[in-house]
């Protein structure tokens, strides 16, 4: 038993060794700079639902796009975004869809804080 302890000691301090020699010798703080801008640029915009882009039907969603049930158009992605691309606060959650306004605040139904969004026209 005792070699057995002995020989997973040695066995793991050695792969444990091995692995930290293969980053020496490079940077990856340029690596994780380029990861981070795409994070950054990736949520940025990402889809939260689908809905009708006509303002009488904002209550009209879905998890996927469609047609609106009550006009027939196309529904299209919401997606969160910066301040400088946005035409609403919305609340990010799909059932609360409904949730838009001019400012920052929070969701009358679940008190999430709203985000910045748009509707991406396709």
């Amino acid at each position: 038993m005792k070699y057995a302890i002995a020989a997973l000691m040695m066995s793991l301090m050695l792969f444990g060794c091995g692995k930290k020699d293969e980053h020496a010798g490079h940077d990856h703080g340029e690596m994780q700079m380029d990861k981070s801008d795409k994070m950054l640029a990736t949520q940025a915009e990402q889809v939260i639902y689908y809905t009708c882009p006509m303002d009488e039907h904002k209550h009209v969603h879905g998890a996927e796009g469609g047609q609106c049930t009550e006009c027939s158009m196309a529904l299209v992605p919401a997606v969160t975004t910066t301040t400088d691309k946005m035409e609403y606060y919305g609340c990010p959650m799909e059932a609360h869809s409904h949730v838009r306004q001019d400012e920052a605040g929070t969701c009358e139904d679940c008190g999430m804080k709203l985000k910045p969004m748009r509707l991406k026209k396709s």
